[in-house]
């Protein structure tokens, strides 16, 4: 018994001394090569006046700023880089400088400046900064006094070297490499106050106490009453962990770290006794056991330099986590990285399934596992991948789902395993081996299965499926749940959830629907859950969570947009307290505040260990602890500790780059005098306005972590998220000053970082610019005042010369108005005198001699009007009006014509008149007009500048693509300076010989205008004395000219605007023009009184007119056309004769009033004018002038179109009167009389079968007087209104005779009107000079025989 009891003190003993000396969980965050750090032998560490955390390695310096490393090395020939890379200590004065000591020897950092230097070399042992730098060397201690090192104490023994020092204002510690520690009084009095030991590190904490490591001896505590001396016992777990003891550091709650050859260790101050942390197999365990250095910074986070393994960091504050990982050894840790369902038995025992791995149970008052995995040796698990755990507290029965493995029923008590396994012979075997959800019903399990929902039977292990039926068959389920009013929820194929009644066995299947705001947010549910309020929550795959509302029967949509969740994908929840919950996302966890609706998020990047989440791995056990499964392990924690207070670090600009470029300190940029996180402002040129500032945050606490947000004063109106961007960037910012302004939002503890920036303006902005654009308008300004004086004395000696230019130009333009309209007025005589000496030519009773004369007189004046043509077609070119017609003709006959018209003068002149040519025919597009008048100008050139006994030549040829013409002659050529301006007009030559022959200088100008109108060109060749070649280029073809241009027939112009050039004309004597078949009424048999309306203001002319006229026309006299509309509305004459330009009224506004009125529209319109061009002929008709003919005219030409109109007129009525098939169409000439026509045919058509119906009812029902229906019905017909009724019905008979043969002629006669058949029969006689009985056969009179044949002539 003694024994025993014996024995159990031992083993209580050494498990408490296990339990001492076993470390507490602790997360460590690594920092190594792999996140750019430059060794991973970390000697020392040092943390600056900004926070920024400085690692000294055996291969240079490192500045962590919280983003990257900043890594500084010594550089070959660089005095301003660090004299050594391997550093051993790291001070700094808080002022912007931090010293390194080196094996070589100490350098100083300027941050500010970011440059080395070195203050002292040799084998310095130590430093230690306190109001000023410490070092030693040997057996010597230096302090440095700003500019150099000064020698403070010296150990009388030199073989001993200093080894680490302590300053302070009372004392200096000095530890030595044999003889131990020494205390040096402000009187230099010195004290061994430990002997013979290589003293390592020397730390005070802040109660004062003084810790001493050494090189094997452990740790020396000294108060001021003892000194205690801990060392590692290889039996003690308790003790320190090695003898080798190289830094200490104590964090924010008091707390002795202290760095170990081989760990860490944290002194217990109660029990005095150390807990150790090492290296292990666990992920975030230490890298590397061997600890060189320590620090903890502003925020207590302890930062551990390895020898190995880089820097390890850790928050001893915020230790929230406890992470569960995989160990090889079964009672240290988890079988399985993937963690799945987790409960907990009535023994507070924790059952976590994992993914391959088994049951794990976990003890919490031991903190061990035992593992519960498939062995085919043995009765244990069927599979060792858990889907699902059901704990039956009563019977202390495990159920567990197993994907593959069915269902097993675990007896902790007996820890026998029994399986229930899917039998295809046996319906009531389980539906799948694959279990993914366990909940109970009353004595029955409910569970979820890859083959649906079934209800299994604990007692007897039979089971049966269940919602097997059509619509709301489910064949997958993965998550149950029932809910306070016994009704069954169901997830898992994908097609919403559904809900069971077991009372009523009613089913419903709710599903989203996008056109409902409250449906279903989504149709893939992974959990379903319950909390104490009787709140029924579903976690979806990618729409947030859904509250189920049971009073409205729908739901309410919890997610990332609208209530700030961490992740729409939702894998469980579990409820924390009554209004608050606890989701699993993708990301992290969530926990939700209901009364504010809420979420605060916990992820990866504020310090959740997990890598990520799995889905159904939450539980919270009984003691509060919270309990999550992930893809790397488990982890625990207490809400309670979530609740951290905030902490404050600074904020600090870091980096800059402008333009893509890395701005460094004195740079070719000259932009940072230093750098960028002492640098107030920053004053960047007008294009250095792209530009990144990257920042530095000193907050390494990942539970610390805050949202930062910036401003920019002076352009941003709202605060901006970094969204955890560590760069703020500007493009294309307007010259001007601005203050970014970074802060922490929602933490006051933070200082707000603040820089002015500056973006200067360009040069062309500057206030030097403005200054020099003053300067440059004021001489501008006196500039143009000066050159304005003396333009406006210029100007004013140039006026009058200018002014006599234009009076020169105004004096031409009006000349050849002057001329234009003499030319014009011309016509008018010109016509008189042609038209006489025609009348005169008639008569044919004169001398042969006096007609010789009265002939050449009539030739003269053709050719006078010929000249007045040329010169208004000059006019007509100057002005841009002349077109011309083409049609494809032979040139070749068309150039030799003309060149015959010459050969009797080339005879008179005796000079030699050749014409070449290369082809017979040459067939080219021009106008015949106007190449007549080019053809003879340059003919008549070439005569007038050839004296007798010359020679001129005409050659057509053909050359490329293009006709050439050339007339050459051997005269007196023309001068070189008269070459370029003889097309000019009214350009002369000043050669003496031609004055004889001298011209307008409007010829050639004239000719070149129409060879350009052919788009064709013309050239000049002379030599004086020598001769002249005019040469012309004619293209060949028709693209050249606009449709418009090209008539295609010859004769297709009118025959107003033809010209014969042959003087000759045929002359008819009055009674041939009497006796001839265009003489009134010659054409009909019958004469009639024809009046004639001629309007002329010319006296002279209207007499002439009236003399031709009056021997066949009633003549009415006008002499304007004021007089003219008035006579045609009293007298109705036949036909009227106007001119065009007179007073009062002219021609085609005469002509206008004619042809609107309804009295006088049938009347036809002749208009005279002396205006020869196409266009006025075209204006004329278009008014509705009937024809257009210009002066002068042939009074033949002239006398038979007048005739013409009137005959045909005449004939019309008559064809309309006699032949029985014509319409009323060919009496009708303009809208007017059609319309009134066809208004009187109507109201005869529907009175044609009225015997009362007469010219009172017509006048009536048309709307016009009786008298003035008489008229123009007379005018238009040459029939009263009687005798157009009646033709009218004898025409509808003539039509229903051949038409209709089965009426006979009393039908037709009582049809159309007539009173009897005789009547009616008479009347037809009487008009067509046939019986209707025989024109019912066909046959016709002789008369209508005759008349057809003269309309068809």
């Amino acid at each position: 018994m003694n024994t025993g009891r014996f024995f159990f003190l031992i083993s209580y003993f050494l498990l408490i001394s296990i339990i001492n000396g076993k470390s507490q969980e602790i997360s460590f965050s690594h920092l190594t090569t792999n996140d750019g750090l430059s060794n991973n032998s970390v000697i020392c560490l040092y943390q600056d006046e900004k926070g920024f955390i400085w690692a000294g390695t055996r291969n240079g310096v490192n500045l962590y700023n919280g983003n990257e490393f900043i890594i500084y090395k010594f550089r070959k020939n660089n005095p301003n880089s660090i004299i050594y890379n391997n550093i051993l200590k790291i001070t700094g004065n808080g002022k912007g400088e931090i010293y390194f000591m080196t094996p070589k020897g100490v350098s100083v950092l300027n941050t500010s400046q970011d440059c080395f230097n070195t203050l002292i070399q040799g084998n310095i042992r130590s430093m230690y900064y306190h109001k000023e730098l410490y070092v030693s060397k040997e057996n010597n201690i230096y302090h440095y006094n700003g500019t150099q090192f000064e020698t403070y104490y010296t150990l009388k023994d030199p073989s001993t070297n200093i080894t680490s020092i302590y300053v302070c204002d009372e004392y200096v510690l000095i530890g030595t490499d044999t003889r131990g520690l020494f205390k040096l009084d402000k009187q230099k009095n010195i004290t061994q106050l430990i002997p013979d030991f290589y003293i390592n590190c020397i730390f005070q904490d802040t109660t004062g106490k003084t810790w001493i490591g050494t090189w094997e001896d452990g740790i020396y505590l000294m108060d001021k009453k003892s000194i205690t001396n801990f060392r590692h016992k290889e039996h003690d777990a308790g003790s320190l962990s090695s003898n080798f003891v190289r830094s200490f550091c104590e964090d924010k709650q008091g707390n002795i770290w202290i760095g170990t050859f081989n760990g860490l260790n944290r002194f217990n101050a109660e029990k005095q006794t150390f807990i150790h942390y090492q290296e292990s197999d666990k992920e975030q365990s230490l890298t590397h056991s061997s600890i060189w250095s320590l620090l903890c910074d502003q925020q207590g986070t302890i930062w551990i330099g390895t020898y190995f393994g880089g820097i390890n960091y850790f928050s001893p504050q915020n230790q929230i986590y406890h992470h569960y990982q995989t160990s090889k050894n079964e009672n240290e840790g988890l079988s399985s990285p993937i963690v799945g369902r987790i409960l907990e038995d009535k023994q507070h025992n924790l059952w976590i399934g994992t993914e391959g791995g088994g049951i794990n149970v976990y003890n919490p008052q031991t903190k061990t596992f035992q593992w519960l995995k498939h062995n085919k040796a043995q009765n244990s698990l069927s599979q060792d991948n858990v889907k699902a755990l059901y704990y039956d507290p009563e019977k202390e029965i495990v159920w567990i789902g197993t994907h593959l493995g069915g269902l097993n029923k675990y007896d902790t008590r007996s820890g026998h395993f029994t399986y229930y396994l899917h039998d295809r012979n046996n319906p009531e075997s389980l539906p799948s081996n694959t279990v993914r959800d366990i909940v109970a019903y009353k004595d029955q399990l409910i569970l979820g299965t890859h083959a649906g929902v079934c209800m299994f039977n604990p007692t007897n292990g039979n089971s049966k499926l269940i919602f097997q039926e059509e619509p709301y068959k489910i064949d997958f389920a993965n998550t149950l749940c029932i809910d306070h009013q016994g009704t069954l929820w169901i997830s898992g194929n994908g097609e919403g959830v559904y809900n069971y009644q077991f009372d009523t066995q009613g089913i419903n299947n709710y599903k989203r629907n996008p056109a409902l705001e409250h449906s279903l947010s989504s149709n893939s549910i992974n959990r379903i859950y319950e909390d104490s309020q009787k709140r029924l929550w579903f976690c979806s795959n990618e729409s947030g969570i859904d509250l189920y509302q049971y009073e409205t029967n729908d739901f309410k949509n919890f997610d990332e947009q609208k209530n700030g969740l961490a992740s729409n994908c939702v894998y469980d929840v579990c409820e924390i307290s009554p209004n608050r919950l606890l989701f699993v996302t993708d990301t992290g966890f969530s926990i939700l505040d209901y009364n504010t609706q809420t979420f605060t998020n916990y992820t990866k990047e504020n310090g959740v260990p997990l890598s990520a989440m799995n889905e159904r791995s939450l539980y919270k056990a009984d003691n509060g602890d919270i309990f999550i499964g992930g893809m790397n392990g488990m982890i625990s924690f207490q809400e309670k500790d979530l609740n951290h207070t905030s902490q404050k670090y600074e904020i600090h600009p870091f980096r800059l780059i402008v333009n893509g470029e890395d701005i460094k300190v004195n740079d070719n940029t000259h932009i940072l005098r230093q750098a960028l996180a002492y640098t107030p402002q920053l004053t960047l040129k007008h294009s250095q306005n792209m530009f990144s500032i990257e920042y530095a945050i000193s907050n390494y606490v990942p539970f610390n972590k805050d949202n930062i947000e910036y401003f920019l004063k002076g352009f941003s109106k709202n605060w901006t998220s970094t969204r955890g961007q560590k760069a703020i960037t500007y493009t294309n910012l307007n010259p001007g000053k601005y203050t970014l302004i970074v802060r922490a939002k929602n933490n006051p503890l933070v200082p707000e970082s603040k820089l002015d920036i500056e973006i200067l303006p360009p040069f062309y902005q500057t206030a030097w610019a403005y200054l020099l654009y003053i300067l440059c308008i004021g001489i501008i300004l006196y500039y143009l005042i000066r050159m304005y004086n003396n333009r406006i004395k210029l100007q004013e000696s140039l006026k009058y010369e200018k002014k006599h230019a234009e009076d020169i130009e105004l004096l031409n333009q009006a000349k050849l108005r002057f001329f234009t309209n003499i030319s014009h007025e011309f016509r008018t005589p010109l016509t008189l005198i042609i038209g006489q000496m025609e009348m005169l030519l008639q008569v044919r009773s004169f001398a042969p001699t006096i007609y010789n004369k009265i002939l050449g007189v009539y030739k003269s004046s053709l050719q006078l009007r010929e000249l007045i043509t040329e010169l208004l077609d000059f006019r007509k070119q100057e002005q841009g009006y002349m077109t011309i017609k083409v049609a494809e003709q032979n040139l070749v006959d068309f150039v030799y014509e003309h060149y015959l018209l010459f050969q009797e003068y080339a005879t008179q002149r005796k000079i030699t008149f050749n014409f070449h040519k290369s082809h017979d025919n040459l067939p080219v597009w021009y106008d015949a007009k106007q190449m007549r008048k080019v053809i003879n100008n340059l003919i008549s050139n070439a005569f007038k500048h050839t004296k007798e006994g010359g020679e001129i030549s005409v050659i057509i040829r053909k050359g490329n693509r293009e006709i050439i013409i050339e007339v050459t002659d051997n005269g007196a050529g023309i001068a070189p300076k008269d070459l370029t301006r003889i097309f000019e007009r009214f350009y002369q030559t000043e050669q003496m010989d031609s004055l004889s022959h001298a011209g307008t200088g409007i010829g050639l100008s004239l000719t070149k205008g129409i060879i350009e109108l052919h788009h064709g060109t013309i050239e000049v060749f002379s030599e004086p004395n020598e001769g002249t070649t005019f040469s012309v280029h004619l293209k060949t073809g028709k693209d050249h000219f606009s449709p418009e241009q090209i008539c295609e027939i010859k004769e297709s112009l009118p025959d107003n605007v033809k010209e014969d050039y042959n003087p000759e004309l045929l002359l008819i004597d009055e009674e041939e023009i009497i006796n001839s078949k265009n003489a009134i009424g010659s054409n009909s048999g019958t004469e009639r009184e024809v009046k004639i309306l001629i309007v002329e203001d010319n006296h002279s002319l209207r007499e002439m007119l009236v003399k031709i006229f009056n021997k066949f026309y009633t003549i009415i006299e006008a002499e304007n056309g004021l007089e003219g509309w008035k006579k045609a509305q009293s007298e109705h004459p036949d036909i009227i004769l106007s001119d065009v330009v007179m007073p009062e009224m002219s021609g085609t506004e005469l002509c206008k009033q004619i042809k609107r009125n309804i009295e006088t529209c049938h009347i036809p319109v002749v208009l005279l004018t002396a205006r020869t061009a196409i266009e006025h002929n075209l204006e004329g008709l278009n008014i509705g002038a009937d024809d257009y003919i210009t002066k002068p005219f042939n009074i033949n030409i002239l006398l038979s179109r007048c005739n013409n109109l009137v005959n045909n007129r005449i004939l019309l009525q008559e064809k309309f009167s006699k032949q029985p098939q014509t319409t009323t169409r060919i009496l009708v000439s303009n809208p007017l009389d059609k319309e009134l026509v066809d208004k009187i045919m109507q109201v005869i058509e529907q009175h044609i079968d009225d015997i009362e119906f007469n010219i009172d009812i017509l006048a009536r029902e048309v709307g016009i007087a009786r008298t003035k229906l008489f008229t123009k019905l007379k005018d238009i017909t040459g029939q009263t209104p009687y005798d157009f009724i009646v033709t009218v019905r004898l025409k509808r008979a003539a039509l229903m005779l051949k038409e209709h043969p089965e009426l006979n002629v009393s039908e037709i006669s009582d049809r159309l009107g007539f009173s009897s058949p005789r009547q009616f029969s008479k009347c037809f006689k009487d008009k067509y000079h046939v019986v209707p009985q025989a024109y019912r056969k066909g046959e016709t009179s002789d008369e209508d025989q005759e008349s057809n044949i003269e309309l068809e002539k």
